[in-house]
Protein backbone atom coordinates (compact mmCIF):
# COMPACT_ATOMS: atom_id res chain seq x y z
CA UNK A 1 0.00 0.00 0.00
CA UNK A 2 2.17 3.12 -1.03
CA UNK A 3 2.46 6.11 0.77
CA UNK A 4 2.42 9.37 0.19
CA UNK A 5 2.26 13.32 1.38
CA UNK A 6 0.10 16.19 0.86
CA UNK A 7 -1.38 19.33 1.57
CA UNK A 8 -5.04 19.60 2.14
CA UNK A 9 -8.10 21.57 3.43
CA UNK A 10 -10.97 19.48 4.79
CA UNK A 11 -14.23 20.15 2.74
CA UNK A 12 -16.60 17.28 3.51
CA UNK A 13 -16.91 15.23 6.60
CA UNK A 14 -19.38 12.07 6.90
CA UNK A 15 -19.38 10.00 10.18
CA UNK A 16 -19.17 6.00 9.34
CA UNK A 17 -19.18 3.49 11.07
CA UNK A 18 -19.14 3.63 14.88
CA UNK A 19 -15.52 6.04 15.14
CA UNK A 20 -14.74 7.01 11.49
CA UNK A 21 -15.11 9.61 9.16
CA UNK A 22 -15.25 9.62 5.34
CA UNK A 23 -13.74 13.03 4.39
CA UNK A 24 -13.50 15.57 1.01
CA UNK A 25 -10.17 16.80 1.01
CA UNK A 26 -8.90 19.40 -1.63
CA UNK A 27 -5.12 18.66 -1.76
CA UNK A 28 -2.04 20.95 -3.28
CA UNK A 29 -0.93 17.16 -4.80
CA UNK A 30 -3.92 15.80 -6.26
CA UNK A 31 -6.91 18.43 -6.16
CA UNK A 32 -9.60 16.86 -4.62
CA UNK A 33 -9.52 12.93 -2.54
CA UNK A 34 -11.55 10.86 -0.87
CA UNK A 35 -10.51 9.34 2.10
CA UNK A 36 -11.29 7.50 5.03
CA UNK A 37 -10.36 8.66 8.47
CA UNK A 38 -10.54 5.36 10.75
CA UNK A 39 -11.09 5.97 14.41
CA UNK A 40 -10.90 9.14 14.42
CA UNK A 41 -13.94 10.12 16.24
CA UNK A 42 -12.76 8.77 19.52
CA UNK A 43 -11.71 12.17 21.55
CA UNK A 44 -7.67 10.51 22.29
CA UNK A 45 -7.94 9.72 18.48
CA UNK A 46 -4.15 11.65 16.72
CA UNK A 47 -6.56 12.06 14.25
CA UNK A 48 -9.07 14.06 15.90
CA UNK A 49 -8.34 17.29 15.70
CA UNK A 50 -7.49 17.73 12.04
CA UNK A 51 -10.17 15.83 10.59
CA UNK A 52 -12.83 18.91 11.29
CA UNK A 53 -14.44 21.06 8.38
CA UNK A 54 -12.26 23.50 7.20
CA UNK A 55 -8.75 22.45 8.61
CA UNK A 56 -5.42 23.03 6.93
CA UNK A 57 -3.31 20.11 7.71
CA UNK A 58 0.04 18.27 6.35
CA UNK A 59 -1.21 14.65 5.71
CA UNK A 60 0.03 11.08 4.79
CA UNK A 61 -2.04 8.96 2.81
CA UNK A 62 -2.28 5.29 2.23
CA UNK A 63 -3.77 5.02 -1.68
CA UNK A 64 -6.84 2.53 -2.15
CA UNK A 65 -8.86 1.56 -4.62
CA UNK A 66 -12.24 3.58 -3.75
CA UNK A 67 -11.00 6.03 -1.21
CA UNK A 68 -7.61 6.74 0.33
CA UNK A 69 -6.73 6.58 4.00
CA UNK A 70 -5.15 8.68 6.16
CA UNK A 71 -2.44 7.44 8.07
CA UNK A 72 -1.49 11.04 9.70
CA UNK A 73 -2.26 14.36 10.11
CA UNK A 74 -0.90 17.38 12.03
CA UNK A 75 -2.91 21.14 11.91
CA UNK A 76 -1.23 23.89 9.53
CA UNK A 77 -4.51 25.95 10.79
CA UNK A 78 -7.68 26.24 12.32
CA UNK A 79 -10.27 29.16 11.03
CA UNK A 80 -12.02 30.25 14.26
CA UNK A 81 -14.23 32.20 13.50
CA UNK A 82 -15.91 29.63 11.03
CA UNK A 83 -16.65 27.65 14.18
CA UNK A 84 -18.20 30.76 16.16
CA UNK A 85 -19.71 32.81 13.14
CA UNK A 86 -23.03 30.91 12.42
CA UNK A 87 -23.70 33.15 9.06
CA UNK A 88 -19.71 32.84 8.08
CA UNK A 89 -19.89 28.75 8.53
CA UNK A 90 -23.46 28.85 6.20
CA UNK A 91 -21.70 31.28 3.78
CA UNK A 92 -18.09 28.88 3.79
CA UNK A 93 -19.93 25.47 3.87
CA UNK A 94 -22.14 26.71 0.27
CA UNK A 95 -18.61 27.14 -0.85
CA UNK A 96 -17.15 24.24 0.23
CA UNK A 97 -20.04 22.44 -1.39
CA UNK A 98 -19.60 23.95 -4.72
CA UNK A 99 -15.89 22.85 -4.82
CA UNK A 100 -16.78 19.19 -3.95
CA UNK A 101 -19.54 19.28 -6.84
CA UNK A 102 -17.17 20.76 -9.48
CA UNK A 103 -13.31 20.53 -8.87
CA UNK A 104 -12.54 17.16 -10.46
CA UNK A 105 -10.80 14.62 -8.63
CA UNK A 106 -7.01 13.46 -8.61
CA UNK A 107 -6.43 16.57 -10.28
CA UNK A 108 -3.94 19.32 -8.93
CA UNK A 109 -4.61 22.97 -9.09
CA UNK A 110 -1.86 24.70 -6.84
CA UNK A 111 -3.14 28.21 -7.98
CA UNK A 112 -6.65 27.07 -6.68
CA UNK A 113 -5.40 26.00 -3.95
CA UNK A 114 -3.64 28.83 -2.82
CA UNK A 115 -6.75 30.94 -3.68
CA UNK A 116 -8.91 29.01 -1.08
CA UNK A 117 -6.44 29.24 1.64
CA UNK A 118 -7.05 33.16 1.47
CA UNK A 119 -10.73 32.84 0.71
CA UNK A 120 -11.23 31.08 4.17
CA UNK A 121 -8.75 33.95 5.72
CA UNK A 122 -11.35 36.40 4.08
CA UNK A 123 -14.02 34.91 5.59
CA UNK A 124 -12.38 35.99 9.02
CA UNK A 125 -12.09 39.21 8.38
CA UNK A 126 -14.73 40.33 5.16
CA UNK A 127 -18.64 40.21 4.65
CA UNK A 128 -19.12 36.66 4.21
CA UNK A 129 -22.14 36.77 1.52
CA UNK A 130 -19.78 38.70 -0.76
CA UNK A 131 -17.51 36.55 -0.10
CA UNK A 132 -18.58 33.32 -0.72
CA UNK A 133 -19.96 34.86 -3.94
CA UNK A 134 -16.51 35.93 -5.24
CA UNK A 135 -15.27 32.01 -4.43
CA UNK A 136 -18.19 30.39 -5.89
CA UNK A 137 -17.21 32.69 -9.33
CA UNK A 138 -13.87 31.37 -8.99
CA UNK A 139 -14.37 28.07 -8.46
CA UNK A 140 -16.77 28.19 -11.83
CA UNK A 141 -13.94 29.87 -13.73
CA UNK A 142 -10.81 27.02 -12.44
CA UNK A 143 -13.81 24.50 -13.90
CA UNK A 144 -13.93 26.05 -16.82
CA UNK A 145 -18.13 26.46 -16.34
CA UNK A 146 -18.23 30.38 -15.99
CA UNK A 147 -20.63 32.26 -17.56
CA UNK A 148 -20.09 35.17 -19.79
CA UNK A 149 -19.99 38.69 -18.10
CA UNK A 150 -18.11 40.93 -20.56
CA UNK A 151 -18.59 39.95 -24.10
CA UNK A 152 -21.65 39.23 -26.30
CA UNK A 153 -22.27 35.64 -26.60
CA UNK A 154 -24.00 36.18 -30.27
CA UNK A 155 -21.70 38.90 -31.85
CA UNK A 156 -18.41 38.76 -29.63
CA UNK A 157 -18.41 42.78 -28.69
CA UNK A 158 -17.47 44.25 -25.91
CA UNK A 159 -19.95 44.57 -23.63
CA UNK A 160 -20.18 48.52 -22.97
CA UNK A 161 -22.88 50.14 -20.45
CA UNK A 162 -26.43 48.31 -19.91
CA UNK A 163 -26.75 45.53 -21.71
CA UNK A 164 -28.84 42.00 -21.45
CA UNK A 165 -28.78 38.61 -20.28
CA UNK A 166 -29.94 35.46 -21.84
CA UNK A 167 -29.87 32.47 -18.52
CA UNK A 168 -30.62 29.77 -21.02
CA UNK A 169 -26.84 30.45 -22.66
CA UNK A 170 -25.31 32.01 -19.63
CA UNK A 171 -23.89 35.44 -20.83
CA UNK A 172 -24.37 38.83 -21.79
CA UNK A 173 -26.01 40.13 -24.89
CA UNK A 174 -25.25 43.29 -26.43
CA UNK A 175 -28.20 45.58 -27.20
CA UNK A 176 -27.70 44.55 -30.95
CA UNK A 177 -28.31 40.94 -30.00
CA UNK A 178 -31.08 40.74 -27.54
CA UNK A 179 -33.78 38.41 -27.49
CA UNK A 180 -37.37 38.06 -26.30
CA UNK A 181 -35.99 35.88 -24.06
CA UNK A 182 -33.07 38.16 -22.37
CA UNK A 183 -33.83 40.60 -19.81
CA UNK A 184 -31.74 43.36 -17.96
CA UNK A 185 -28.43 43.20 -17.15
CA UNK A 186 -27.56 46.77 -16.07
CA UNK A 187 -23.10 48.19 -16.04
CA UNK A 188 -23.40 48.07 -12.53
CA UNK A 189 -24.41 44.22 -11.99
CA UNK A 190 -21.88 43.40 -14.60
CA UNK A 191 -19.55 45.36 -13.00
CA UNK A 192 -19.99 43.53 -9.85
CA UNK A 193 -20.55 40.10 -10.82
CA UNK A 194 -16.71 41.13 -12.88
CA UNK A 195 -14.93 42.27 -10.38
CA UNK A 196 -16.26 39.34 -7.89
CA UNK A 197 -14.47 37.09 -10.61
CA UNK A 198 -11.36 38.81 -10.58
CA UNK A 199 -10.72 39.60 -6.88
CA UNK A 200 -7.66 39.77 -5.99
CA UNK A 201 -7.61 38.12 -2.40
CA UNK A 202 -4.56 39.03 -1.19
CA UNK A 203 -5.12 42.77 -2.43
CA UNK A 204 -8.48 43.76 -2.42
CA UNK A 205 -10.13 46.76 -4.12
CA UNK A 206 -13.05 48.23 -2.22
CA UNK A 207 -16.38 46.94 -3.68
CA UNK A 208 -19.55 50.16 -3.66
CA UNK A 209 -22.58 47.29 -3.36
CA UNK A 210 -26.11 48.07 -2.87
CA UNK A 211 -28.37 45.65 -1.56
CA UNK A 212 -30.55 45.17 -4.66
CA UNK A 213 -27.21 44.82 -7.48
CA UNK A 214 -26.36 42.12 -4.77
CA UNK A 215 -29.12 40.44 -4.85
CA UNK A 216 -29.45 40.09 -8.17
CA UNK A 217 -25.58 39.11 -8.82
CA UNK A 218 -26.34 36.39 -6.64
CA UNK A 219 -29.51 35.80 -8.42
CA UNK A 220 -27.72 34.80 -11.49
CA UNK A 221 -25.21 32.56 -10.22
CA UNK A 222 -26.69 30.78 -7.69
CA UNK A 223 -29.44 29.83 -11.04
CA UNK A 224 -26.17 28.84 -13.37
CA UNK A 225 -25.01 26.72 -10.23
CA UNK A 226 -28.74 24.68 -9.85
CA UNK A 227 -28.50 24.14 -13.59
CA UNK A 228 -25.19 23.00 -13.39
CA UNK A 229 -25.69 20.39 -10.14
CA UNK A 230 -29.30 19.63 -11.29
CA UNK A 231 -30.26 18.45 -8.10
CA UNK A 232 -31.02 21.05 -4.73
CA UNK A 233 -27.70 22.07 -2.97
CA UNK A 234 -28.04 21.09 0.98
CA UNK A 235 -26.13 23.92 1.76
CA UNK A 236 -28.69 26.44 0.37
CA UNK A 237 -31.10 24.62 3.59
CA UNK A 238 -28.58 25.76 5.73
CA UNK A 239 -28.20 29.11 3.89
CA UNK A 240 -32.68 29.81 3.90
CA UNK A 241 -32.93 29.49 7.90
CA UNK A 242 -30.48 32.22 7.88
CA UNK A 243 -32.22 34.73 5.67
Amino acid sequence: MALYAAEGIVLGTRNWGEADKVLTIFTRERGLVRAAAFGCRRPRSPLAGAMQMFVHVDLQFAEGGRLETVKSASVRAHHAKLSLDLAALAYATFVAEVIREFMPEGIADEQFFDRLTQILTAFETRNPRVTALAAVLQTLAAAGLQQNYGHCLHCGAKITGDAYFLTQEGGALCVDCRTEASTSFSEELRALLCSLEMLDWAHPAPLSLRGGILMAAESIVLAHVQELVGHPLRSLSFLSQLT
